[in-house]
């Protein structure tokens, strides 16, 4: 599964010439063997494979993962004899076995030592007397190993686990070359942080009562990881997918494609079917006098980017279409210059900016700005929408509403949208503060937010979306909504 920008990092991470040792911890929850097993399924068709853990049973992610049962410990095709241990390097390991002898690390096995008994490590250690021979069996072609808890397996043999870490690295990850892959069960900085050639902490907080994943880089020995070291993810049905930020991008030549005319009066179709996830009716076409609102909760310049990303596919579905479109925004969300570059100019004649200036254009409303009912009568609007066809669609922003028209805008704005809904819909970008004095209008709501330079999108309180760029064929930007889970 190489499909996901934070797994192409890690799996370049373990694939250097030498081995390397990765700490991946985090509070309980956080999906931490959900990733390291799809790192290693990203990897086990290249490098042998071997996963170790002390859970009662792997029934529940054996249905995630049915390879599982071909790598894991105790598997048939994973139990080697002990006596061809040959290439390992176990200088730590006996070590290790020698200090338990001598009861200077405590086994829960009294006074062993000075009973002057010899145990076997292979009857006292079992899981890290498989691990070894796992490794020295696939010495020379770079094994990775996920081990399910580095604490738990401590602890289920009274050890510590930086001894049991610190045994490890320094055999088979130093001296015999494989990657290791610990899982910890805390997210707090600890010693064997230092240690680790990587570290990795998951963690989850609560955004507006969404559950919002993140995981963060924190060390990467001989992998670049950029200057935003923390991305999003999500366990989507049980699987791993982290998200990136993408630069919106789009494209250098004018279209001139002739879509396929929608006919339909009494609906209009935003032309953006994942948008379908948001609206109750799932579905992307709104009926005639709809009144959306795009709330941005988070002013940042991501934001703008996607609602402007937004703004622009309504634009170019609905002149392409032969659709009218009244915009009426702020210069962050600049939209013609886009479509002056993008955008035959026999489609510029169904898009109708209004400016506060006076120029001579076919297609700019010159506004006064100083009565909002009297720049916006419908006779006004109805010319300029002469050689186009209904529905139309009015896309207003509160900011340049409130720079227009001052504080108290909203009550003949109410006027406006009352005057204008009934010919199609109205889309409204509205602030925090404007949000809640507009909102009762709105009959479909998006809320929009930054989170970590991540776009959220949601329009009730049950599903969260990030957002993230696709292409059509003719390398056209839109909004893929993965669902945060």
């Amino acid at each position: 599964m190489l499909n996901d920008v934070l797994l192409e990092t890690f799996s370049k991470f373990l694939r250097q010439q030498y081995g390397s040792s990765l700490i991946i911890k985090g509070k309980p929850g956080a999906g931490k063997t959900t990733f390291a097993l799809e790192l290693l399924d990203s990897l086990r068709k290249t490098s042998p494979s071997y996963y170790i853990t002390t859970r009662f049973s792997n029934d529940p992610l054996a249905e995630r993962f049915p390879w599982l049962g071909e790598v894991s410990a105790g598997s048939k095709s994973r139990n080697r004899n002990v006596d061809t241990l040959s290439d390992a390097f176990r200088e730590n390991l006996e070590r290790l076995e020698r200090m338990i002898e001598e009861g200077k690390v405590s086994r829960n096995l009294g006074n062993v030592g000075s009973q002057g008994i010899v145990l076997n490590i292979e009857e006292i250690l079992p899981e890290l007397e498989s691990l070894y021979s796992f490794v020295s069996h696939n010495v020379n072609s770079k094994p990775v190993v996920v081990v399910d808890s580095i604490e738990a397996l401590a602890e289920k043999y009274d050890l510590d686990p930086e001894i049991l870490f610190q045994v490890i690295q320094k055999d088979l990850v130093e001296k015999s070359g494989a990657n290791i892959l610990m899982i910890m069960e805390q997210d707090r900085e600890i010693a064997l942080d230092y240690y680790a050639d990587g570290v990795v902490r998951m963690g989850y907080d609560y955004f507006n009562n969404f559950i919002i994943r993140t995981v963060t880089i924190e060390k990467l020995r001989g992998v670049s990881i950029g200057s935003s070291p923390i991305y999003l993810y999500s366990l989507d049905s049980g699987h791993f997918q982290s998200f990136k930020r993408e630069q919106i991008v789009y494209p250098a030549q004018r279209m001139k494609k002739i879509v396929k005319a929608e006919d339909r009066q009494f609906e209009v179709s935003l032309g953006m079917p994942e948008f379908a996830k948001l609206y109750p009716n799932a579905t992307d076409k709104l009926p005639l006098g709809s009144v959306v609102m795009i709330h941005r909760q988070t002013q940042s310049n991501v934001v703008d980017q996607y609602v402007n990303l937004f703004k622009n596919n309504v634009i170019k579905h609905s002149i392409t279409n032969g659709r009218g479109i009244l915009d009426v925004t702020s210069s962050n969300y600049e939209s013609s210059r886009i479509l002056v570059g993008t955008m035959d100019p026999d489609f510029l004649k169904h898009y109708i900016t209004a400016e506060k200036a006076e120029k001579s254009s076919p297609f700019v409303i010159n506004i006064g700005g100083k009565n909002m009912i009297e720049d916006f009568p419908r006779e006004v609007i109805d010319y300029y929408m002469t050689n186009s066809k209904k529905p139309y669609v009015y896309v207003f922003s509160t900011d340049f509403l409130k720079f227009i028209y001052g504080d108290s805008f909203a009550g003949d704005f109410a006027t406006i949208i009352n005057a204008i809904r009934p010919t199609g819909i109205v889309v409204i970008v509205a602030d925090d503060e404007e949000y809640r004095k507009l909102y009762h209008y709105s009959s479909f709501t998006v809320h929009i937010n930054d989170i970590n330079g991540y776009v959220t999108l949601n329009s009730d309180s049950a599903s969260m979306y990030i957002g993230s760029v696709t292409y059509d064929e003719e390398k056209w930007p839109g909004i893929r909504l993965s669902f945060v889970a």
